[in-house]
């Protein structure tokens, strides 16, 4: 315990000493970045001579990896062999490497892939904007879809970890709703309607999973027809008005079809006037009252 007080005494107080030092040399002298490059890199070295000389302890680690890392940066820039747009990759990767290290050395500590691969995801998400590869319009769908497929291994990992499906359908569904609002194919009332029916789904899934809890259908079913409320005003706006052209298409060709049917068609049977017919038939006979006849005898 002794020895690791010790230890922190001589790397934090050493640290202290060397950058009020650089600082008072600076303040006399414009120091080149080449300067800072060694500075940076033997101060780095000796921090990890502490820990060669004591191993039972690896937290002198850190400052030298960051301390390496900055000199790094400086030298790569210095030489122009990293530019300007792509510096935030790079310190995204250098600050994502020492969580991957820690789960190299213990598979047990499988958090550390988390905040690893989140860092790796944006960082590539700026290298492939910097280089056109991705346009702004979707850096949110895949940032979001790149941090939601590490929960969704977990979970193929081990079916029993059933946690991990919620923040990966989360972030999975806010992706793919930008992703859909940003190709014009969601927007209005469709957008509020894909929420709904995102939030209801789950519920549906834990009664398929366990059809004798039917109590998800309650929240589900109420958030599914508040979806499909919003669905339907959206589709009829376009529905209503296409109703009414089609039925005014149908009312026109029909009243031009029975027209012509009226006019054109031979096979109809040609109706004459009654008073027509009444003239050209022959007189029928007078039909004289027996009546008649006696009184005249």
């Amino acid at each position: 315990m002794k020895q690791q007080s010790r230890n922190q005494a001589i790397v934090w107080g050493g640290l202290l000493i060397i950058f009020g030092v650089v600082g008072l040399v600076e303040s006399f002298t414009n120091l080149t970045p080449w300067v800072w490059v060694a500075i940076l890199a033997v101060t780095g070295l000796g921090i990890l001579g502490v820990f060669l000389w004591d191993r039972s302890e690896w937290w002198p680690l850190i400052p030298t990896y960051v301390l390496w890392a900055i000199a790094g940066l400086l030298a790569l820039v210095e030489l122009n062999v990293l530019l300007d747009q792509f510096l935030p990759t790079y310190v995204l990767c250098t600050i994502a490497i020492p969580f991957i290290v820690v789960y190299t050395r213990d598979r047990a500590q499988w958090w550390a892939l988390i905040p690893a691969y989140v860092l790796l995801a944006v960082a590539a998400m700026i290298l492939l904007s910097e280089t056109g590869l991705l346009s702004d319009a979707f850096q949110g769908t895949f940032v979001l879809t790149a941090i939601a497929l590490p929960f969704l291994l977990i979970y193929l990992q081990d079916r029993a970890k059933w946690w991990a499906l919620i923040p990966a359908y989360v972030l999975f569904s806010i992706g793919i709703m930008l992703l859909l609002e940003e190709l014009g194919i969601l927007n209005d009332f469709l957008i509020p309607a894909y929420v709904m029916f995102v939030i209801a789904i789950p519920f549906f899934v834990v009664y398929v999973r366990n059809p004798q809890q039917w109590w998800p259908l309650i929240p589900g079913g109420i958030l599914a027809a508040i979806g499909l409320s919003f669905l339907m005003v959206e589709a009829f706006q376009y529905v209503f008005p296409a109703v009414v052209i089609l039925v005014g298409l149908w009312i026109l060709i029909r009243s031009f079809t029975r027209k012509e049917l009226m006019s054109d068609d031979p096979s109809l049977p040609v109706v004459e006037d009654e008073g027509d017919l009444q003239s050209d038939e022959p007189s029928l006979p007078v039909v004289v009252d027996e009546g008649d006849l006696q009184s005249d005898e």
